[in-house]
């Protein structure tokens, strides 16, 4: 079983490729191979769950990792991770995204790479770690466990249906509406 600090760097490696290519979906994780260990990492494969739900909850769990983060480091690792759109028009590249990264932090895209990126990946590296061992100590860890019918409660009985009120009653007319007139064939 790996140490905790070797998953945190794991994680921080796996993170680079991430940066790279951007993951804005789910769909990237998965599709991706140089992204895959990312994926592998966060949510192993155990044959119950689908890709596309372990890429969602993989995903899932990287936005949660950036919320969790202090600004201007969140809205950095947002952007670095393509979590967030690009400006119409703009490069969608690496470069593109370490230049509005730096901005946020008020710096030049050179200077954030050598003094914001490390630490703002193993901050993101190990907010997923913590993640991850939240997760390890309980007993149902599977998100994707099919819940059997037969173990849900009944339904409450019809006798307790009450209808909710109207919210409001219904305006009145504007202008008053004039008796309808029968036509003179059905005056006899």
């Amino acid at each position: 079983m790996a140490t905790e600090g070797d998953r945190t760097e794991a994680l921080r490696a796996s993170l680079v490729p991430a940066y790279k290519r951007g993951i804005p979906h789910a769909a990237d994780l998965a599709s991706n191979g140089e992204v895959r260990p990312l994926l592998d990492l966060l949510v192993p494969a155990d044959g119950r769950a689908s890709e596309h739900q372990r890429a969602r909850t993989a995903h899932r769990m990287i936005v949660t990792a950036v919320d969790a983060l202090t600004s201007p480091r969140a809205d950095a690792a947002a952007i670095m991770l393509g979590l967030v759109s690009a400006p119409p028009g703009r490069d969608r590249g690496i470069t593109a995204r370490k230049e509005a990264a730096a901005q946020q932090h008020g710096i030049s895209a050179d200077w954030f790479t050598r003094s914001e990126l490390e630490p703002m990946t193993l901050a993101l590296a190990m907010e997923l770690d913590q993640q991850l061992r939240r997760t390890e100590g309980r007993t149902v860890t599977d998100p994707y466990r099919y819940r059997d019918p037969s173990t849900l409660p009944p339904p409450p009985p019809a006798t307790s249906f009450r209808p909710r009120p109207a919210a409001m009653p219904p305006p009145p007319p504007a202008v008053p509406i004039p008796p309808r007139r029968r036509p003179p064939a059905e005056q006899s």
